[in-house]
């Protein structure tokens, strides 16, 4: 075995030990509430409905006080909450995505893998951003235009990233990102 596959291998092990959450594969959600009882009623249905806008990777669950929709990225976070927030109307509260942690001894948080590709010269302030990120980066490939970046680094860091990545280099730098671990917290979470 590779030494990349024994870690993760060990990851898988420890996020099974440690984590006590359900739906790990889902480590953002976004929460959505009203205070119009009738709106918060409707809502808590929305489980039991057929919905085309539910992707793979995207779950509805109901709470007492919102429903959460969970997801493997921001960006599939998108499709559903706007859909539920055009059905629901004005009275409809969303609150921003949040990070979901593993609690447990010890606590873990998502880490994610970055794909980004793009023109050579967005590189330098990609690398300068990814460590601002706490981003780790794995491979580095600028032997061709574009070059391409592989990085992990932890969801609590990359809320926002699709987005920055797009008010600053337009459509010219590709992103992919999915879910790569679980791994305990060193310098506490970001956001609850």
């Amino acid at each position: 075995m590779t030494p990349r596959l024994l870690q993760r291998v060990a990851a898988r092990a420890e996020m099974r030990r440690g984590s006590t959450m359900l739906h790990p594969e889902c480590p953002i959600e976004q929460a959505l509430h009203s205070p119009d009882p009738i709106v918060h009623a409707q809502l808590m249905q929305e489980i039991w409905r057929g919905h085309s806008f539910i992707e793979e990777g995207v779950l509805l669950v109901a709470d007492p006080k919102c429903l959460r929709v969970l997801a493997r990225t921001e960006r599939a976070l998108r499709a559903p909450v706007q859909a539920l927030r055009e059905r629901h109307g004005p009275t409809l509260v969303v609150e921003a995505p949040c990070v979901r942690y593993a609690h447990g001894a010890p606590v873990l948080e998502p880490f994610m893998s970055v794909l980004l590709s793009g023109p050579p010269r967005h590189l330098p302030q990609l690398q300068a951003d990814l460590a601002t990120r706490r981003a780790t980066i794995t491979r580095t490939d600028t032997r061709a235009d574009p070059f391409v970046v592989e990085a992990e680094a932890p969801l609590g860091h990359l809320l926002g990233y699709g987005d920055w990545l797009t008010g600053r280099f337009g459509d010219t730098v590709d992103l992919g990102m999915w879910l790569s671990r679980y791994r305990p917290i060193t310098d506490g979470p970001q956001a609850a």
